[in-house]
């Protein structure tokens, strides 16, 4: 996290919650939370606080833009998701670009997965067991629980406790510092409650683990690997911090592992690839990176191997690269992961051609794969193209609506394509995905001065309705 933002987002995640910081003294209050009998956020008020954290996250924080990985990770949050009781609530994905190991669930439905968790996890039921264990906290709506227990003594701890659930998704140390500062009285009962909802978000993960065909013994075995990790550090995993683990939580998420256990767990052979790809694209130094891959060449998996491509494609050396993925092609079969690696190492060759007829023929093999599908777009604006590539991300934005990089690659493409307007339309579009409405509705205002077909004056209007009825407070 940029250190220097730190204060900011501190007073930033007060005034979401309605907290004054008046210039003389510290007077935290918090605005009426509705009927002193339930005393929790109601599902209105979590949407929009968690929207105007996600903006705050996307302004202030580096996420991953690649489609691959962010796809990737869309689908099996998707896919847990699917298998839990969330009532079909939406919950939304995204990747930081950040080599710490952690998760984190906000108000809203917004799950963020930071790269290094990706990387850190050896399986792709260690990794869902993570995702699983965050939807659990929003499906057993945890943050408004918690905040319910916390105006229970005062309003003060409440607002603390928001505070430090707003700082403590990006910097886990300050976070629980602002949750517990306030709590004097009662703070055993309230870092108690929050050991309660560990545990609860353990059990109903598992069963949704389960539920989606992955090995529950996942999450035992990757909070394992976290806590001997952490017996080395001197700062623990920040997966830690907000997410404390004893032998007898790890005990008992491996005796539950044990009883719900699918006959048929699965697991995807893209996974290997994502964490080799996301290992390449986030290493803090890709030399080092390709110098270490190069050493064990004949003895990595695929998924390092995987990586050690794609670290000499964007490091200026696509030939072997080419050797490397088809390698892994002959030994692993055809995959679509692999065919774009094939299509980037040629296009980093200077053969836009060559690219090409591998996306084609890959897309042939996985017409609906959106990182293909992404990669023929930059190869059609390679070859001045534009409007075919626009009728491209025409579809990729409707085949995935709630991808901002390819909202914002379709802002791009319309702009190449001459279209001021479609490309308005797209930066509406980019925005309201963050959460970001009012940003959105100065994007349709803009259409107010351009010249537009009649389809995209009704997508204005109707996205206009929607969003001002959004930003309209209920009651």
């Amino acid at each position: 996290m940029r250190a220097k933002h730190l204060p900011q987002l501190i007073i930033i995640g007060m005034l979401l919650c309605g907290v004054s910081l008046p210039a003389a003294g510290l007077d935290l209050s918090l605005p009426d939370l509705g009927n002193p009998s339930t005393q929790v956020l109601s599902t209105a008020e979590e949407a929009r606080i968690g929207r105007q954290m996600m903006n705050e996250i996307r302004t202030e924080l580096d996420l991953v833009e690649d489609p691959a990985i962010n796809a990737y990770v869309r689908a099996l949050g998707a896919r847990i998701a699917t298998a839990s009781d969330s009532g079909g609530s939406p919950l939304q994905f995204f990747v930081l670009a950040d080599d710490r190991i952690n998760a984190f669930a906000m108000p809203g439905g917004y799950i963020g997965v930071h790269s290094g968790l990706i990387t850190a996890s050896t399986t792709e039921s260690e990794l869902g067991a993570v995702i699983a264990h965050e939807i659990a906290h929003i499906t057993q709506r945890h943050i408004a629980r918690r905040l319910a227990a916390a105006t229970s003594s005062n309003l003060r701890s409440a607002a603390l406790v928001i505070a430090g659930l707003l700082i403590s998704t990006q910097d886990p140390q300050a976070g629980m510092a602002a949750a517990t500062s306030g709590m004097a009285s009662g703070i055993d009962s309230q870092l108690a409650y929050s050991r309660d909802h560990e545990r609860e978000a353990d059990r109903v993960g598992l069963r949704i683990m389960a539920n989606a065909r992955l090995d529950p013994h996942g999450m035992p075995d990757f909070f394992q690997i976290l806590m001997d990790d952490s017996r080395y550090r001197r700062d623990p995993p920040a997966f830690l911090s907000t997410h404390p683990l004893t032998d007898a939580r790890i005990a008992d998420a491996r005796a539950l592992a044990n009883d719900v256990k699918p006959s048929d767990a699965f697991e995807s052979p893209d996974y290997a690839y994502i964490r080799g790809r996301t290992l390449a694209l986030q290493a803090p130094s890709r030399t080092a990176l390709i110098d270490e891959l190069r050493k064990e060449r004949n003895e990595t998996t695929p998924s390092l191997n995987y990586a050690l491509a794609i670290a000499l494609i964007n490091g200026g050396n696509p030939q072997e690269a080419t050797v490397i993925v088809e390698d892994l092609l002959a030994q692993q079969g055809e995959h679509a992961l692999l065919s774009l690696a094939l299509a980037e190492a040629a296009f980093a060759d200077d053969d836009p051609k060559t690219a090409e007829a591998i996306v084609d023929e890959a897309l042939s093999l996985f017409p609906g794969d959106p990182a293909l599908r992404a990669m023929a777009v930059e190869l059609k604006l390679a070859e001045g193209q534009a409007n075919a590539a626009l009728r491209l991300t025409r579809n990729l934005v409707q085949q995935s609506p709630q991808a901002v990089e390819l909202w914002t690659l379709h802002a791009q493409v319309a702009s190449a394509a001459d279209n001021p307007a479609e490309s308005a339309l797209a930066m509406a579009q980019y925005h309201a995905v963050q959460g970001d409405y009012r940003s959105g509705l100065r994007q349709l205002r803009r259409l107010d001065s351009l010249l537009v077909t009649p389809s995209q004056r009704a997508r204005a209007e109707a996205l206009k309705t929607q969003w001002e009825a959004a930003l309209t407070p209920a009651g």
